[in-house]
């Protein structure tokens, strides 16, 4: 074996004979090159080194770090007093594109890491036209375990069980057609965990289509968005009042609605979704919602004129919330435009948190807000001879009389980490604002002062030439 091994290596080498086996016997004797070979042969012929053998527990909290994205889990708003940091990884923060291609690649690595990427990979389903919408239900029914004869039920699917969280779009060509509804009913039906639908229809909805969601989803769906142009009042509302488990439900986008002499009542709902459309107000008015604690109101482009209907609403409403955030439109260009609205806050007798838009700020004082969080600041808020939104929004709540039981003030998307150069004006209105008694955090829930630098040698220096101002995090 070793003469053959060492012909492969040099090519030259005669056939083995009786002539050459002082020659050979040379070789193996030294062993020099055999000392060198051998190690480095076995070395070539060793398995490649596996993963480490970690607990399916610790798999799932690193793939689901990896792979975390906000909307695929809550149809809410991301919570404004979650502290942001500014973003030092090459790659960014997830999207929805990076996300899927994480989760494609994890289920391809091996069996283990693909028992723990699928249930990832599933749950949150997102159909954008009517061919993605076959695609799916022919993944789904790949793995539809087949009943053991006639009489036994067809059981669930294998990949639908992971569902959490169906996205539906009627944006593209064909998603009118009976087929298409039909594909997204027999999706829903193969996935009997779901807890969470949003749909966005562009079209007209046939009658049957709600009520066979209403059916599948009805005793188990916990959040809800539900977009539609105009649907019918009696429809729409015998169709909300079938999702009795519902914790959140989204009405922004039903501009079109007419609520009079329609009640209906849901008994879990905590947090609800509304926009400043004439429909989406009036719907919300005629929902008995009693655990209600939380409202996310986005303002459109006729906030001005929906003052009735807010302050109806609140006069309904108003006596349970404890949180309200007040949010732009989701239109590009009215982002910059400046409402002028009143709100009635003194209907919510119970208020603590509120956050709105700078170029948003309603005229309200309020004697039980605790937290307030502004969206929006730049630079120019802070600084001197300056008159603006953000000024103006700041100098009103640095009236304590107005807030009495003020504590914190942050300014929800502004670092003081990426306008370092504003660093001295904003140190200026927290020193104002700590006179009050109020914490006034950037960001990352960080408040900044001024201190003195300690004497650590304790010598015989004056104070002025020891002490230096420096800014410091508390």
């Amino acid at each position: 074996m070793i003469y053959e091994l060492l012909r492969r290596l040099y090519k030259p080498l005669p056939p083995l004979g009786w002539k050459n086996i002082a020659w050979l016997s040379f070789i193996i004797n030294t062993g020099h090159f055999l000392a060198r070979l051998v190690p480095n042969f076995v070395i070539l012929r060793q398995s490649p080194p596996s993963f480490p053998d970690l607990p399916v527990e610790v798999l799932t909290e690193i793939f689901q770090f990896a792979t975390y994205l906000h909307e695929a889990e809550n149809i809410l708003p991301l919570d404004p007093f979650i502290p942001q940091q500014i973003s030092r990884n090459a790659l960014g923060p997830n999207t929805a594109l990076s996300t899927m291609r994480t989760k494609c690649a994890l289920v391809l690595v091996c069996r283990s890491w693909r028992n723990v990427a699928i249930p990832l990979l599933y749950r949150h389903l997102v159909i954008r036209s009517p061919q993605r919408a076959i695609y799916l239900l022919s993944a789904l029914e790949s793995r539809l375990p087949m009943p053991v004869d006639a009489t036994t039920p067809t059981r669930p699917s294998e990949y639908g069980r992971f569902a959490r969280h169906l996205e539906i779009y009627t944006h593209s060509r064909g998603s009118n057609a009976y087929n298409f509804l039909l594909t997204i009913c027999h999706i829903i039906q193969k996935s009997p965990n779901l807890r969470i639908i949003s749909g966005s229809w562009n079209h007209a909805l046939p009658a049957g289509f709600p009520q066979s969601v209403s059916r599948m989803c009805g005793p188990t769906l916990q959040g809800l968005l539900w977009s539609e142009s105009c649907p019918d009042s009696p429809t729409f509302a015998k169709f909300l009042s079938s999702f009795q488990s519902l914790r959140v439900l989204d009405i922004s986008r039903v501009p079109r609605h007419r609520a009079e002499d329609i009640s209906l009542s849901l008994p879990l709902i905590q947090d609800l979704i509304i926009s400043t459309h004439t429909g989406s107000m009036s719907l919300a008015t005629s929902i008995s919602m009693p655990r209600l604690h939380t409202l996310v109101l986005r303002l459109e482009s006729n906030a001005s004129e929906s003052s009735t209907y807010i302050r109806k609403f609140l006069k309904a409403r108003g006596i349970a919330l404890r949180t309200l955030h007040i949010l732009p439109s989701l239109a590009i260009d009215d982002q910059n435009i400046l409402y002028n609205f009143h709100i009635p806050f003194r209907d919510c007798t119970c208020l603590e948190t509120l956050t709105f838009h700078v170029n948003h700020t309603p005229t309200f004082h309020h004697p039980t807000v605790k937290r307030v969080g502004i969206h929006g600041l730049k630079s120019e808020a802070f600084e001197h001879g300056k008159t603006n939104s953000g000024k103006t929004c700041l100098k009103t709540l640095a009236t304590r009389s107005l807030y009495p039981c003020l504590e914190t003030v942050r300014t929800v998307d502004y670092l003081v980490e990426n306008h370092t150069l504003s660093l001295g004006h904003y140190i200026l209105w927290s020193e104002k604002f700590e006179r009050l008694g109020v914490d006034f955090q950037d960001g990352a829930g960080i408040v900044w002062m001024y201190t003195e630098a300690l004497d650590i040698d304790g010598g015989g220096e004056s104070s002025n030439d020891r002490s230096c101002e420096e800014a410091t995090l508390l």
